[in-house]
């Protein structure tokens, strides 16, 4: 475990929220920076010993930190239904079809290459990079992608490559250097080139639960961002928002929920994305040359 400094401003000085353990019994604090608000875990963990917690078994057995067959077609119809509504709220395809010619686009932290699969399938010249080994095997072998396995920070093959697109989806939160991992995006951008980003989101919500908010699972996501603070980080980057949503009330669809509980669902979820507090938020930047010189 190491301290560390603020990455998106540099600070060292932090407010202590609160600690959370996680399954293996391991307690973590969660604080929040005193000059720009980003909330984290601190001390973290090593990258080597974060890598532990990505066994094939956090791919295969449903927990609160893992999936339920990450790699069953049923999950892989569920993340692409996902991508597909993001799309649709960033008012994505308006602006795919006014690219002319071939198109390019890189997922960061592409897991299974999903989203790889889906830009595909949309014409697109599609890769992905992801550093867990189980994943990656399964996007090369069982569905035939250009995923190559590995960080993206050291990624040597990626050197001069320029793409009209790259995502992060839901993987910003899971970085030890997500400012670095921005800045290294801009410079594989084309000119006018979009980054679409999805993160959990720090906000209203994500406060009034605290430690059992649903997202803080640790020490796999390491960065909470609030929307605003995103947004600032990115545009000290060198890009411009184009657009944002923000969804998700945290209300679960569950088995046997009461019909109560089912229609209070079905009012919190459309209410909290019409009034912007929703506990997931996706992005969707273009890359400009001239940066603002704030990022907090």
């Amino acid at each position: 475990m190491e301290s560390v400094s603020c990455n998106t401003c540099g600070s060292s000085e932090f407010t202590s929220l609160f600690s959370k353990s996680n399954h293996r019994n391991e307690t973590f604090h969660i604080v929040e920076c005193k000059e720009c608000g980003l909330v984290q875990v601190n001390p973290q963990p090593s990258p080597e010993e974060v890598s532990s917690y990505y066994s094939e078994e956090y791919f295969l057995k449903r927990s609160d930190r893992g999936y339920d067959n990450y790699f069953s077609e049923t999950v892989k119809n569920e993340i692409s239904r996902v991508f597909g509504l993001n799309l649709r709220d960033l008012d994505f395809e308006a602006w795919e079809n006014s690219l002319s010619g071939s198109k390019r686009c890189l997922d960061v932290g592409c897991a299974a290459g999903y989203f790889v699969d889906y830009m595909a399938r949309r014409g697109w010249d599609s890769h992905g990079i992801d550093i867990a080994e189980s994943p990656v095997r399964f996007a090369r072998e069982k569905l035939g992608l250009q995923v190559e396995q590995g960080d993206f920070l050291r990624w040597k093959n990626g050197e001069g490559q320029k793409f009209d697109l790259v995502t992060l989806w839901a993987s910003i939160e899971h970085l030890h250097k997500p400012k670095e991992t921005l800045e290294k995006i801009h410079t594989h951008l084309k000119p006018g080139g979009r980054i679409v980003l999805s993160t959990c989101r720090w906000g209203t919500l994500a406060k009034l639960q605290g430690p059992s908010w649903r997202y803080l699972n640790v020490p796999e996501h390491l960065y909470y961002y609030s929307l605003s603070g995103l947004i600032a980080l990115c545009e000290g980057i060198g890009f411009s928002e184009t657009t944002h949503v923000t969804y998700g009330s945290g209300m679960t669809t569950k088995k046997n929920a009461s019909f109560f509980y089912g229609i209070a669902k079905n009012i919190a979820d459309p209410l909290v994305k019409i009034l912007d507090q929703g506990d997931m938020m996706a992005l969707c930047f273009e890359k400009v040359e001239t940066p603002r010189t704030k990022t907090t």
